[in-house]
């Protein structure tokens, strides 16, 4: 248990040395769909929620969270993005008293059309791209105490635009501890961790004059996937009868931006309906989001609308079953 813990604040600490940089490293990551985050119940708490999440749909935050799954869990998720694109999400979760909980997850991006431009026809060539971002990934967790799980994913990542992609394997892994003050968690997780990866073919760099010139094709540069850090804690901050609320908060380190702190509150009326409410507090546009979430015997139904500044709003909706 301590060799693990050391070995995830060892990788931790490694992500720090981008925060010592003057500038935030934005636009230096690939595969930007994996940050994007899924889940009503998440989204509306402004993704504080690296102690909190549970269940099938753990996995796309922490995935040591799906030890809480039943039996059987199956989650769905659906993005509204901004300009016409979709995000999904799917999990299902099996849990053996025995041996741990299973998850076979993925996590999908439709952008719908867009027409292929080139420097000589900017309006178009008639002719649409085809584009694929998707991951799978096949988690494993189980409790290593009463109080400590641990989750670990390996998950395939692809992304395609036209001729141009690549395919890479990449991991996530997590740990969740359970105090016996107010119910009081502590979670933290490394996502995305992988080789940096480079798109196949090769392109004319028109920033390049040795290559426009000369009509020379360049290869593509290596490219790191967006690997974060996350630390967060949740507890119970009153119960009487039917009410309870919690609140939330979490830090996430990317190794693409500057750190950023996310706050939420959640509150419930007999375990049936809840109020959420949020605010991601080093957002660039927006950072405010809040949402509802009805459980029904076996269902679940999470609703979220997160504010986008300049790019509005988003809707984020997720269903599960839990048998």
């Amino acid at each position: 248990m301590k060799k693990i813990i050391i070995l995830l604040l060892l990788i931790a600490f490694s992500l720090n040395s981008y925060a010592e940089e003057p500038f935030a490293p934005i636009g230096t990551s690939t595969a930007q769909f994996l940050t994007i985050g899924v889940g009503g119940r998440e989204v509306a708490m402004g993704e504080a929620v690296t102690a909190l999440t549970q269940g099938s749909g753990a996995v796309f935050w922490n995935p040591s969270g799906v030890v809480d799954a039943g039996s059987n869990d199956l989650y769905a998720a659906y993005n509204q993005w901004p300009a016409g694109i979709h995000v999904g999400a799917l999990s299902y979760a099996y849990a053996d008293p025995r041996i741990g909980t299973f998850s076979l997850n993925a996590k999908y991006v439709n952008f719908g059309e867009m027409e292929i431009t080139t420097v000589e026809d900017p309006n178009g060539i008639g002719e649409m791209l085809q584009m694929t971002n998707y991951a799978i990934g096949l988690t494993y967790g189980r409790y290593l105490t009463d109080r400590v799980s641990m989750g670990l994913t390996a998950k395939l990542v692809k992304e395609k635009y036209g001729a141009n992609g690549y395919t890479t394997l990449a991991w996530d892994v997590g740990l969740i501890y359970r105090a016996p003050f107010r119910n009081l968690k502590i979670g933290m997780s490394i996502l995305n961790f992988s080789n940096k990866v480079q798109f196949s073919g090769s392109y004319i760099n028109y920033s390049n004059s040795d290559s426009y010139l000369t009509n020379t094709e360049l290869p593509f540069d290596y490219w790191s996937l967006p690997m974060t850090f996350r630390l967060g804690a949740v507890i119970d901050v009153f119960e009487a009868g039917p009410n309870k609320m919690i609140a939330a908060l979490d830090m996430v380190h990317p190794n693409d931006n500057v750190e950023q702190y996310n706050i939420g509150i959640e509150y419930a009326y007999d375990a049936t309906v809840f109020l959420r409410m949020g605010y991601r507090l080093t957002a660039y546009e927006g950072g405010f989001s809040t949402g509802f979430g009805l459980k029904w015997n076996m269902i679940t139904l999470d609703y979220a609308i997160s504010m986008m500044g300049h790019l509005g709003v988003t809707n984020r909706l997720s269903l599960g079953l839990n048998m």
